[in-house]
């Protein structure tokens, strides 16, 4: 039991290493397509990885504030430092051509989902900590579903064209980053029971209907899942009464993708 017990962190590791193979995919390769589409992939695993390490470790009964914090720190290098270093390498660093103001202004662009993205996971780790409570959604949308936004276009763009479309990376960031500090109520994970009510049944076939297509099409399902997923949030939390919205927000977060205390 005590070396099943170490799983949760064994994969939260994992998860920051894929993490930092972006960034060194990045820096070895720079700009180039195959090393662009290679990092995408790096940060999409360790997006994977971390939806895996929190449902194991309360699976298994070990969850502790170590684990929340490791985990955290984890998801600020691979969804944080690594998209930023992606899409700096993919544009922003070439506004440094246009002059030394172009350049500043492209690399607090690109800094955008590290900083939003570890002013995300604050937010969330206060919040709960101070509520202790858990719900089905959360405000704001998660880092790893920011990242997974990002690197699902950028495998979207080179599937279909064989280069990214760099017109579309300037308004993806912003998107990506504003929602993170927004409180856009954004659905979880759904639980993977049958016992949870008709909305988590609802919720667990879109799911799976959405894994299946994924697994079928691979890089041209990623993106539409992704814009499916937000344009679903952002007007299903539109059509809701303020008074609702703040009642919702006040019951707490619930868990970042899902729950991350483990030992």
């Amino acid at each position: 039991m005590n070396q099943l017990g170490r799983l949760p962190n064994l994969i939260t590791f994992l998860n920051v290493i894929f993490g930092f193979a972006a960034v060194a995919s990045l820096i070895r390769y720079g700009a180039e397509p195959a090393g662009v589409g290679r990092a995408a992939w790096f940060i999409l695993i360790a997006a994977l990885l971390d939806a895996m390490d929190g449902k194991l470790a309360r699976a298994i009964g070990r969850q502790s504030e170590f684990g929340k914090e490791l985990d955290s720190l984890s998801d600020a290098v691979s969804f944080g430092l690594a998209p930023s270093v992606l899409l700096y390498t993919m544009e922003f660093s070439n506004w440094s051509e246009r002059g030394d103001i172009f350049g500043l202004a492209g690399f607090l662009l690109a800094a955008l989902p590290l900083t939003f993205g570890c002013y995300r996971l604050a937010r969330f780790n206060v919040e709960t900590s101070v509520e202790g409570k858990k719900n089905s959604h959360f405000a704001g949308l998660p880092i790893p579903a920011a990242a997974g936004l990002i690197v699902s276009y950028v495998l979207f763009c080179l599937d279909l064209f064989g280069e990214v479309w760099r017109p579309g990376i300037l308004p993806l960031t912003l998107v990506a980053s504003f929602l993170m500090i927004s409180r856009v109520r954004f659905e979880g994970m759904p639980y993977f029971s049958l016992r949870q009510g008709h909305r988590n049944l609802t919720r667990l076939t879109l799911f799976v209907l959405t894994v299946g297509s994924i697994l079928f099409l691979q890089a041209m399902a990623l993106l539409p899942a992704a814009l499916g997923y937000i344009g679903y949030s952002i007007v299903q939390h539109l059509r809701r009464e303020p008074a609702v919205v703040l009642e919702d927000e006040d019951e707490g977060e619930g868990d970042e993708w899902t729950d991350h205390t483990r030992f």
